[in-house]
């Protein structure tokens, strides 16, 4: 009998257990679903600007930006011109790393959507930042260094259920997304739409000499996949600039809201390849210079650069040591010579924040920490 109770005690005791490992485990799963699932801080933004130029550095994390500074010998433009700075989170409704399409949506649309969806979800198109600002009568404009059907311009150009529906993006952009600027890769995919394309105030063009003899008040400039360079002329500045003359022609009086993408900062970090990530990221600086200094000359217009995610869980040294006259071994700064593909520890997106940068009417009122949905609720309001 009492073999029989010690058995039915120690019964008792592992379902006692195994209740308490299902409560623990299921209020865990809940809290990480509020947590989850709660998301941006809703920044309220007094100030209000006639022009917003939104850049996003695709896959650069804080540590890419580190990495082209220790390569560059200074902190980049974008870390020291622009006056606010914090951190953005990037987690989309999948759950691990967001990809390109989400959290393009994210800052297109204030609304998070599973990965691959393009300002789609539930069966339902979400109003863009890009579609808003035309409502308000401004002029609209995207630039990006890979295909202008690519998952971040078609967030803020298009709405489908998935980012590979290439051809039903690049029939919205050319039919319905009423853009007055569109710059980026492509040409076979835009081709077949020249007739639709050239208008009596838009131009269809396929190289930079054509871009800058454009005298239309639109242009759509889609070019051959090499043809945008990292130095010198005909790179993402270039872009910017142009577009920048573009929306601005006849003297806008309403303004305009201008998104210009880095986009192969990630190719290349997926690839590993460190030093042609690096000068994708100062190509990319160089157009926030760009933006920069056309707020400066006109001061109702706001900046924000930040990322879609962080790509290649790029890791930094710590420290080097280097014998001194003495022999003895010392820590030194990293120079450019000690940057390496091993930095990168994996192919992939990660789930680490990233940095936003701010400059204009109404930066010094975003919260030092945001959620990439908030970049809509800020522009939003700055647009308003």
């Amino acid at each position: 009998m009492r073999e029989v109770n010690i058995k039915l005690r120690t019964k008792v005791m592992w379902i006692i257990i195994a209740v308490i490992l299902v409560l623990a485990i299921a209020t865990s799963i809940l809290m990480f679903a509020l947590n989850y699932y709660n998301y941006g801080e809703d920044p309220v933004v007094e100030d209000r600007a006639h022009n917003v130029i939104l850049l996003i550095g695709d896959g650069m994390g804080k540590n890419h930006i580190k990495t082209a500074e220790i390569y560059h010998g200074s902190k980049l433009f974008m870390n020291s011109k622009l006056t606010t700075s914090g951190e953005v989170f990037t987690h989309s409704l999948s759950l691990g790393a967001t990809d390109s399409a989400a959290a393009a949506t994210a800052m297109a649309t204030g609304k998070k959507v599973n990965n691959g969806q393009i300002a789609w979800h539930s069966n339902e198109n979400i109003t863009s930042i890009t579609e808003y600002a035309q409502s308000l009568g401004k002029r609209t404009g995207i630039v990006t260094t890979k295909p202008a059907y690519d998952a971040t311009p078609a967030a803020f150009s298009a709405h489908t259920k998935s980012r590979s529906n290439s051809n039903d993006i690049v029939y919205q952009q050319v039919h319905s997304s009423n853009l007055n600027v569109l710059m980026g890769l492509g040409k076979s995919y835009y081709d077949p739409f020249a007739d639709v394309i050239n208008t009596p105030t838009r131009d269809y063009v396929n190289n930079f000499a054509a871009l800058n003899a454009s005298s239309k008040d639109d242009v759509y400039a889609i070019f051959e996949d090499d043809a945008i360079a990292t130095l010198g002329t005909n790179t993402l500045a270039t872009m910017t600039e142009r577009a920048l003359d573009k929306l601005t022609i006849n003297d806008n009086e309403d303004g305009f809201f201008l998104m210009v993408e880095g986009a192969r900062i990630d190719s290349y970090s997926h690839d590993n390849e460190i030093k042609p990530m690096i000068e994708q990221l100062l190509a990319f600086d160089d157009a926030v210079a760009v933006a920069y200094n056309f707020a400066k000359k006109h001061p109702n217009t706001t900046v924000i650069v930040t990322a879609d995610h962080e790509t290649g869980n790029l890791k930094i040294p710590n420290t080097k040591k280097e014998a001194n006259e003495e022999g003895e071994l010392v820590e030194v700064p990293l120079s450019a010579d000690d940057i390496d593909n091993s930095w990168f520890k994996k192919t992939g997106h990660t789930t680490q924040n990233v940095m936003y940068f701010a400059f204009g009417p109404g930066a010094k009122a975003i919260p030092s920490e945001i959620d990439n949905t908030d970049i809509y609720e800020i522009i939003s309001q700055l647009i308003s």
